[in-house]
């Protein structure tokens, strides 16, 4: 009976089976790792090459630029040779892989420097803006990014991967942002759609750098533990290194954890902010054309900055030309301050709100043709 209910089950699901890949064997992937440690002229070429796709796509503000470069860039194997190093405990993998990514960042941020002035980038968009506030959720991406990483390389079969895992941690695009943001002036000018707000404060190459440390450590830390958990190495041997990296790790998390407060705080904005138009409608303020004018205002932007208890808010909203004044901003800002006063225990908060105004032309044919 059970041998024909096995027989029923493997002509149901086609023989399915769960088929566990084979461990790259030690000798091998010591191999290669040395191997990706060592700088090379196609390295640098690829590291170039990345380098001017990532910034030319950040300047011009394309997606699908950006993550083309993610895909060239071949940063990623050097840390993970030194994560193979710390491993199993060879000095001069670690020492040669950790110049190699030295040597890399800096060929990256001075190569987005240079073109930055060349193409006479002055402004941020929402390419550069999205890769200037890290937080815990950031690094949680680049330990689960690393896990794949680490696990592709150690086993048969799965080398494909390397490249989504390469696009899921984004390593050379937060060093282009970085040269970029040092190219430019302590106050710099954003790019909202059509409209341009000045006088913004230049924390570009700060906040990038933080989230390139932020995976270069998580994927660091991460990689060490699963090549320790398929026995490359042993704890006995590399449990000093383990203790440093996750020592940076947990001061990582210091400002991380800060950011995420951010983070927190401006989604509080935007609920807030959809709260106020809510708001405005339900008070039967606007009705008709200017209710329907009212759902085109925009929060374009919005940035958090907390230091001593104090906190300095940046909003950059889009409002129809016509409802420019008259939708009491003094409210919102009010608001906004109040409850970052009372949830978070600010002491002093102040807030910056810039307006870009639009034009909207909204065409009625049944007027049209009554004229």
């Amino acid at each position: 009976m059970g041998t024909l209910l096995r027989r029923a089950l493997q002509n149901i699901s086609g023989e399915w089976q769960l088929n566990l890949e084979s461990r790259v064997p030690r000798d091998e992937l010591y191999r290669a790792r040395i191997a990706s440690s060592k700088p090379s002229l196609g390295f640098f070429i690829l590291l170039i090459c990345s380098a001017v796709i990532a910034t030319l796509g950040l300047i011009a503000n394309s997606t699908a630029v950006v993550i083309g470069a993610m895909i060239v860039a071949p940063l990623m194997e050097p840390i993970l040779s030194l994560a193979f190093g710390l491993t199993v405990s060879d000095d001069r993998l670690i020492k040669r892989s950790a110049i190699t990514v030295i040597i890399g960042v800096a060929t990256v941020v001075g190569t987005a420097w240079i073109l930055a002035g060349l193409f006479g980038a002055s402004e941020v968009n929402n390419e550069m803006t999205a890769r200037t506030a890290p937080n815990l959720i950031d690094l949680v991406i680049a330990v689960a990014a690393a896990i794949a990483g680490a696990f592709t390389i150690s086993r048969d079969r799965l080398s494909n991967s390397i490249a989504g895992v390469a696009i899921a941690v984004a390593l050379v695009p937060p060093l282009c942002v970085c040269g970029i943001g040092l190219s430019l002036g302590s106050e710099l000018t954003a790019v909202f759609g059509r409209g341009t707000i000045t006088g913004l404060t230049n924390q570009v190459a700060e906040g990038s750098l933080l989230l390139f440390l932020a995976n270069l450590i998580g994927i660091t830390v991460a990689s060490l533990a699963v090549f320790m958990l398929q026995r490359y190495g042993s704890v006995k041997t590399a449990w000093r290194h383990l203790l440093v990296w996750l020592g940076l790790l947990g001061l990582l998390c210091i400002p991380l954890s800060s950011s995420l407060h951010d983070f927190s705080v401006r989604q509080q904005i935007n609920s807030q902010f959809s709260n106020f138009k809510a708001g405005l409608i339900q008070q039967g303020k606007y009705s008709g054309k200017d209710a329907y004018t009212l759902q085109r205002i925009k929060l374009l932007y919005s940035n958090v900055r907390v230091l001593d208890n104090s906190a300095t808010i940046d909003i950059v909203l889009n409002v129809p030309e016509k409802l420019v004044g008259q939708i009491g901003l003094d409210e919102m800002q009010q608001r906004i301050r109040r409850q970052a006063q009372d949830e978070y225990g600010l002491e002093e908060v102040t807030i910056n709100i810039s307006v870009i105004p639009t034009q909207i032309l909204r065409y009625n044919p049944t007027s049209s043709k009554a004229s």
